[in-house]
């Protein structure tokens, strides 16, 4: 356990040298999150709210869109980090230390994922909180549940990372694998458009994306536009979730480690 500790502690250091090395980097990291809210915000506040969609005023609509914005923004740094690393070790040669290396594979993975995830959303989430100040959706009875809202995210979205870290080793140009696990997230989740407008066919299809449970277990505690079928209900179908997404990685870090012997060199590119 020790050893696995300090691998997730290596690639978090190595990333944080290597992508944040600057105080302007931190500033750009909380100025884009924060104007892309507030683009999503200001495109529904035009609209007149009639409460169909379970929103009944504006304080309300700007909870739900900040705890939505949140919880993406956590889970799109996943899809953004696992797809840069994975171009960047191609193109550095550096890709063939993770197969070199005796290091545990997984937590190499889980470790490139949490580095990405500590750096980007600190800040953002801190404005979040902000917002749930703001509207009053924030009071001292849910005020102790932050914590679990905030290791909930961190622990699905690096679960959720690791597995896309292991996608992309097996792509040279991972860009359109990216975008085909970033846009259904964002439609279907219930980060900007609530789950239950959509047709049954896509509410299905929302089930796929543990960032759903998430945000159902977080707007259920904050009581923001309440969906889902309870908390123990969503938690129970985000544990079977992010279960089957380890047993994924898993599978997929023995495949492409077997697929580079066959197929690959010392010095893959």
């Amino acid at each position: 356990m020790k050893r696995i500790l300090l691998v997730v502690r290596a690639e978090i250091l190595k990333q944080q040298k290597h992508d944040y090395h600057s105080p302007f980097v931190y500033f750009s990291l909380l100025v884009w999150p924060v104007l892309g809210f507030l683009e999503v915000y200001y495109t529904y506040k035009p609209f007149e709210i009639t409460g169909y969609m379970g929103i009944t005023d504006r304080k309300e609509l700007l909870a739900f869109l900040g705890t939505g914005f949140m919880a993406y923004t956590c889970f799109w740094s996943m899809i953004q980090n696992a797809w840069s690393m994975a171009n960047q070790e191609r193109t550095g040669g550096t890709l063939e230390i993770t197969f070199l290396s005796p290091a545990n594979r997984l937590a190499m993975s889980y470790g490139r994922a949490l580095g990405a995830l500590i750096q980007e959303v600190w800040m953002f989430c801190s404005f979040c909180v902000f917002i749930l100040i703001y509207t009053g959706t924030l009071s001292l009875g849910n005020l102790v549940m932050l914590p679990f809202i905030f290791l909930l995210l961190i622990i699905s979205s690096t679960i959720w990372g690791g597995m896309l870290n292991t996608v992309f080793m097996f792509s040279r140009d991972a860009s359109i694998i990216m975008d085909l696990f970033d846009m259904p997230m964002t439609l279907f989740s219930g980060s900007r458009i609530p789950v239950r407008c959509f047709p049954q066919w896509a509410k299905v299809l929302s089930l796929v994306f543990p960032l759903t449970y998430c945000l159902n277990i977080i707007r259920l505690v904050l009581h923001i536009q309440e969906e889902g079928n309870g908390w123990a209900a969503d938690l129970s179908g985000l544990a079977v979730c992010l279960s089957i997404m380890a047993a994924i990685t898993v599978i997929l870090i023995q495949k492409v480690e077997q697929h580079n012997r066959e197929n690959g060199e010392l010095q893959f590119y």
